[in-house]
Formats: C-alpha cells, structure tokens, sequence
C-alpha cells in the first residue's frame, strides 16, 4: 500500500462527507491507497454519514472520546501505506494534492515529509484567504495535510495524547528538531474551512502550544 489518508472526526457531521469524498477523488493512477476514518464518539450524525461510503473506507470507532491525538494514533497505527497524510474532517484535498506529493516523496529518499499551502474557505468551498505556509511558525499551526513517511511516526515517536490540542504542533516540532527534512510546496492544494470551531481557533490553543514549545524548546 503506497498511502493511507486518516480522518479524525468528532461531530462534523456538515462537513464529514466532503473530506471523505475528496479522499477518495485522489487522481492516482496505478498506486493504491486506502481511506480511513476514525469517529472518536461522535454524538451527532457523523456515522450515518459515513456508512454513505462503505465499503470504500474503513471505519473505526473509538467508544468514548478520546480527542485528536489518540484517534491519531490509532489511525496510523492501523494504517498500512508507505505515506500517510491526515486530513480533517471539516478540510479537504485538492484533487492532485496526493499524487504531487507522492512524487516528490517517491523521488528524494531524504525528504521525510512534504506539506503545501492552504486556501481557507467558507461553509460551500469558495475561496476566503490563501495561506502560505512559508514559514516554520506556519507550518506547526497547520500540521494537517502533510504527508509523512510511515518511517517518521516510526522514529519520532507518536502523537502527545496529554496534549489536548496543539499536538500536531508537538509533533513537527520533534520532527525538526531531531532533523527530519521537509519540502515546502509553494501550491494549496488543501482546503481548511474556517467556521468558528475549528481546533486552531480554540481560545485554549494558546496554552498548548506554549506546552508544546517548551517541551520542544521551540
């Protein structure tokens, strides 16, 4: 299996379908890769949204919520690409986000992660803002949507579940400091919808993060 592309979800059920269905619009041709989504007890309609899908992903249900981290870890550990990217549940994906980043990974064995620019948008895709991440400082605060080597979660380490944000922060951060290479792709091929819940808005982030930072010297 070349890629597994992880959804994490917990009550998005607006927005849940749209990032299952641009995970499986990849344009890949010859390369197999499979969609899995973790519900992390969702209350609302999540599931019935999922099941729409089967058996084109593979689910799997957390039987009390356990937050971001722990669904992450779940998800890559029950994962078996060569890459994997984890998108979130209210994002989606460019049609050709996987198969560019595939590419670059495929053909520079000393890159261990590959991430591009974002392009917010509203409730219906429309365009709000564009969003580069060319900057380090950017790129902890969107950890989704970057692709990994299956070699890098093996190394690092795994998603901090006592961080209850900001763990995507904690885990680039390791990544660099202990030198993993990334690739900056300066072309958005994610989509994050910005909506007023979104975990990076959390007036608590600012919290973790500072945790993040001074557990990784940052």
């Amino acid at each position: 299996m070349k890629l597994s592309l992880i959804i994490t979800n917990y009550n998005r059920e607006k927005t849940l379908a749209r990032a299952i269905r641009s995970c499986l619009s990849q344009i890949i041709f010859r390369t197999s890769y499979e969609v899995i989504v973790v519900d992390d007890a969702s209350t609302d309609n999540s599931i019935h949204h999922i099941y729409e899908f089967d058996p084109d992903i593979r689910l799997i249900r957390n039987t009390r919520n356990m937050g971001v981290a722990f669904s992450s870890n779940l998800g890559v550990d029950s994962s078996s690409g060569e890459y994997w990217m984890r998108v979130d549940s209210d994002d989606f994906l460019n049609q050709f986000a996987c198969v560019t980043m595939i590419s670059i990974l495929d053909s520079n064995p000393n890159i261990d992660f590959v991430y591009c620019d974002h392009v917010r948008v509203d409730e219906k895709g429309a365009k709000q803002e564009y969003v580069a991440l060319d900057s380090t400082e950017k790129l902890l605060n969107h950890g989704a949507g970057v692709m990994f080597r299956r070699s890098l979660f093996e190394g690092i380490g795994r998603y901090d579940e006592n961080l209850k944000s900001a763990e995507d922060y904690d885990f680039l951060s390791r990544a660099l400091n202990q030198g993993k290479v990334g690739f900056y792709l300066p072309i958005p091929l994610y989509r994050y919808y910005i909506h007023g819940g979104n975990m990076t808005l959390d007036p608590d982030r600012a919290e973790w993060v500072a945790l993040a930072r001074k557990k990784n010297e940052i």
